[in-house]
């Protein structure tokens, strides 16, 4: 009901100490306390270390998941990336003039299924999802997945302020199509996550980034990357400049 298994009263054994009364624990493969996973194992066998340093010990799964796809996207809880994006608003554009320009349109967090998917999009079936195939575009299919303020007619009402992240396929448009690519508008020469999921796989998330030049790679959610905020603008927010290196835009 909670989604979670709290191991109580852990122990840590040595290898040479674990027998076959131990068939029937459950264990988490850590000895530390504050060691969280999505699933933890059932001990199922135990083969003694019969002098030796470690035992040999078999076991399955126990793992909680979601029970539907509507289930699995409900934009509850919020991630640790738009935390921090939220903090940055917070901190560079909320209160100031700045954020008289700035439109609450959608982003697009696209959890619509790819056409060579084969999963629920639940509990722990592995799902493959838009930005897993080779086809580009700017539209977002799911009115669940665009993220915004205010507006719940076009999207979702589920972000704090309006801002986010691009997605893959707006950096790839854009001319992000090669790690090798340095001549867009884009380039900054740093890795930084995309918006865009592009699977579940078992008790993990992957999503594209940005490596270097372009979109190249997929990152599980646990793994480190740099975070780049996007803003849109209102319409005639944009008074000067032509859009180049030499003449970029600017706002009134």
């Amino acid at each position: 009901e909670t989604d979670r298994f709290t191991l109580k009263d852990p122990v840590a054994l040595l290898g040479t100490e674990v027998t076959e009364d131990y068939v029937g624990w459950y264990t988490m493969n850590n000895n530390s306390s504050t060691y969280s996973r999505s699933f933890v194992y059932r001990v199922t066998s135990v083969t003694p270390s019969d002098g030796s340093s470690s035992a040999s010990i078999k076991y399955h799964y126990v793992a909680y998941g979601t029970t539907s796809k509507e289930k699995a996207q409900e934009n509850i809880n919020d991630s640790t990336i738009k935390e921090a994006i939220d903090s940055w608003y917070e901190s560079h554009i909320k209160g100031t003039e700045y954020e008289s320009y700035i439109a609450d349109t959608l982003f697009c967090n696209d959890r619509s299924f790819s056409l060579s998917n084969t999963g629920t999009g639940f509990g722990f079936s592995r799902t493959h999802y838009q930005a897993s195939s080779g086809n580009k575009t700017l539209k977002c299919s799911q009115q669940n997945d665009r993220f915004t303020v205010n507006d719940e007619e076009i999207g979702n009402g589920a972000l704090t302020y309006p801002i986010s992240l691009i997605t893959s396929d707006e950096v790839y448009l854009a001319g992000g199509y090669s790690s090798s690519n340095s001549n867009y508008y884009l380039y900054t020469g740093n890795q930084y996550w995309t918006l865009s999921p592009v699977g579940f796989d078992e008790d993990n998330a992957r999503v594209r980034y940005v490596s270097s030049g372009g979109i190249t790679s997929v990152y599980y959610v646990y793994s480190s990357s740099g975070v780049r905020p996007v803003i849109n603008l209102k319409a005639g927010s944009l008074k000067m400049g032509s859009g180049t290196v030499l003449d970029p835009y600017l706002v009134e």
